[in-house]
């Protein structure tokens, strides 16, 4: 009797084991077949379209250094490139009749430009010298009249500089009212530039708001698919990604607008999608930080 109590236990055991197998067996092989994706959802509001306007910098203020009367120079105190203040001595000029003036610097800068040398002649009507500042610096552009409209609607616009890969405000002085000879409006915007981080000759890329999509179905561009002439989205239901058909109102970088029978909210594939058909299960990633 207790043999046979024991064969009943173990082949309940026996049964029980395998039985666990097969459903670890059944959920792996659910997972295997299973496309592992990144999600997001869609959003609403506006996006702005922008326009690249390109701009070249220049220094805001150059200052000629003039010596007050004609003569000899017999002391130089700066060389090109030395930063120099207010009221600083430039050079030592002994004049036709005898006298020695000192020729200071007119405004704090830079020496940019030096024609003086020890032991050669000045004259008190060509400068002798340039300076420049850069705490503040130009930004020249020139725009077609559609483009001259878009600098009427704001005070102050984006001025990113690939070279360093920095962003400033630019602040809106000057929009012409006359275009020049080659039928272009001239523009002008001035940057604060204490570090003196900006060069003059520099390319700067003037970011404007060109138009506004307002109150849009937003995706990142990344999730549209486009396919034998048919842009479509996977949306997540129950696991599942539905292939959905989508039509793009403004497609820009990072983030498209579209319509469709789509909604605020709902979950969309963003990686992971190329693989995907209708109604393929879907596992959701978790993104790495």
């Amino acid at each position: 009797m207790r043999k046979a109590i024991a064969l009943i236990l173990f082949v309940l055991l026996l049964t029980a084991c395998v039985q666990q197998q097969d459903n670890e067996q059944a959920d792996q092989t659910e997972q295997n077949t299973k496309t592992p994706v990144e999600v997001t959802t869609i959003q609403q509001g506006d996006l702005k379209v922008e326009k690249d306007i390109y701009a070249q910098t220049l220094p805001k203020t150059t200052t000629p250094v003039m010596s007050q009367a004609a003569g000899e120079v017999t002391s130089l105190e700066v060389a090109k490139g030395d930063q120099v203040d207010e009221g600083d001595p430039i050079a030592e000029v002994r004049t036709t009749n005898g006298r020695t003036i000192t020729v200071k610097a007119p405004s704090s800068g830079q020496v940019t430009m030096l024609q003086a040398q020890t032991g050669g002649m000045v004259s008190n009507t060509e400068p002798m010298a340039t300076i420049v500042t850069l705490d503040t610096i130009l930004l020249n552009a020139t725009v077609t009249p559609d483009s001259r409209a878009l600098f009427d609607e704001t005070e102050e616009v984006p001025a990113n500089f690939d070279l360093m890969d920095k962003t400033f405000r630019a602040d809106i002085t000057y929009v012409s009212d006359v275009a020049n000879d080659t039928g272009l409006f001239p523009v002008e915007l001035e940057i604060e530039n204490e570090s003196e981080q900006i060069k003059p000759g520099m390319v700067a890329s003037l970011k404007l708001p060109e138009k506004v999509v307002e109150d849009a179905l937003l995706i990142p561009t990344e999730a549209l698919i486009e396919e034998d002439e048919e842009t479509f989205i996977y949306i997540i239901k129950q696991n599942k990604a539905v292939k959905t058909t989508v039509t793009t109102v403004e497609i820009q970088t990072d983030v498209t607008a579209i319509t469709g029978a789509v909604a605020k909210g709902d979950t969309i594939v963003t990686k992971g999608q190329l693989t995907l058909q209708n109604g393929s299960m879907v596992r959701i990633m978790k993104e790495e930080n």
